[in-house]
């Protein structure tokens, strides 16, 4: 079955109320075919999910051609910390340019930049923020009365974090599809989460943005590739890996239903699961040099909707990295 992996390009419009993350990107996808096209166009592209044929696979949103910095020991990445000073700096450095993934491993220090860095490429303004946090305060409100109520639980005050995106900033998301999903049926898809919002306050106008761009990338391949960067939350449990020579962050996904689901059951929530973040790197046993994605979808997770899944699935880039088990044994 043929597979694609698009380069989609996109620009907040409004603040997000929640991480531009491929995970919750994928179940929101979901709920857009099941609103447009019905239950069973979004069942039949499922079909094959659990056995590592996802009809469509999302990255985390990243700034324009930068991605992640892997996690990895710095000095793998060609860094000098026998300066004490430099640490500060160093950590600051979180954003790969793309370009480095056609560089041996060593060298990434070379083209790692910081997010001032970035702001003076991308916006021409060092002191620009590419993003700002703000804390809104909010209060429940009884719908019958519209008011917040009266009595020992009438006052419900909770906070909400939000996101500001810099205006002319452009961001990158990876979509990898197979023939079951057309070019036109996922531009169609992205445009809807961005013209109705994405994530929590999207009916109060949050997570807006406007799809400015879908091309195809073809990732590079580099001499001797062994290894795998990932753009997205991933599942590698029970897989096939060279455990010592695999690093990542652990994440841990509380998800929760969305649309049509929260009116079906006591709870929205789904089971937490424990998940590999994105900028992983994994090392599988046999390294295969056409993959798109790893992990694997995951399911089990809803006591509501017990057909429920979830995307444990990441893109991914290759790498040709060193013998990292070493790293681990001294």
């Amino acid at each position: 079955m043929k597979r694609i992996m698009y380069k989609i390009r996109i620009q907040p419009q409004t603040a997000f109320a929640t991480s531009l993350r491929g995970d919750t990107l994928f179940g929101q996808a979901c709920w857009h075919i099941v609103e447009s096209a019905g239950e069973e166009a979004l069942t039949d592209l499922l079909e094959g999910y659990l056995d590592n044929r996802p009809f469509m696979v999302l990255s985390d949103a990243f700034p324009a051609d930068f991605l992640p910095r892997p996690t990895l020991p710095l000095a793998l990445l060609g860094f000098d910390l026998s300066d004490p000073t430099q640490r500060k700096l160093v950590k600051s450095k979180r954003w790969l340019d793309s370009i480095a993934l056609h560089q041996p491993l060593h060298t990434w220090s070379e083209f790692l930049s910081t997010e001032s860095d970035i702001a003076e490429r991308l916006l021409g303004q060092r002191d620009a923020a590419l993003w700002k946090e703000e804390i809104r305060n909010h209060n429940s409100l009884n719908r019958l009365t519209n008011t917040t109520g009266k009595g020992e639980h009438g006052f419900a005050p909770f906070e909400r974090a939000y996101t500001w995106y810099h205006p002319q900033l452009v961001l990158d998301l990876y979509a990898c599809v197979d023939e079951r999903l057309n070019l036109d049926a996922l531009r169609a898809i992205i445009t809807a989460i961005g013209q109705s919002g994405y994530g929590k306050e999207a009916s109060s106008g949050a997570g807006k943005f406007t799809l400015l761009d879908i091309t195809e990338y073809i990732p590079p391949k580099p001499q001797g590739a062994n290894a795998w960067i990932t753009l997205a939350p991933s599942a590698p449990q029970g897989l096939d890996w060279i455990s010592s020579a695999c690093f990542y962050n652990v994440h841990v996904r509380f998800g929760r239903h969305g649309s049509s689901a929260l009116s079906q059951g006591a709870t929205p929530w789904k089971n937490p699961l424990l998940l590999a973040d994105a900028a992983a790197l994994l090392t599988p046993q046999a390294f295969d040099a056409e993959a798109l994605w790893v992990g694997q979808g995951l399911t089990n997770l809803s006591h509501v909707i017990r057909q429920s899944v979830h995307q444990g699935y990441s893109p991914v880039v290759p790498i040709a990295a060193p013998d990292l088990s070493r790293i681990r044994e001294s």
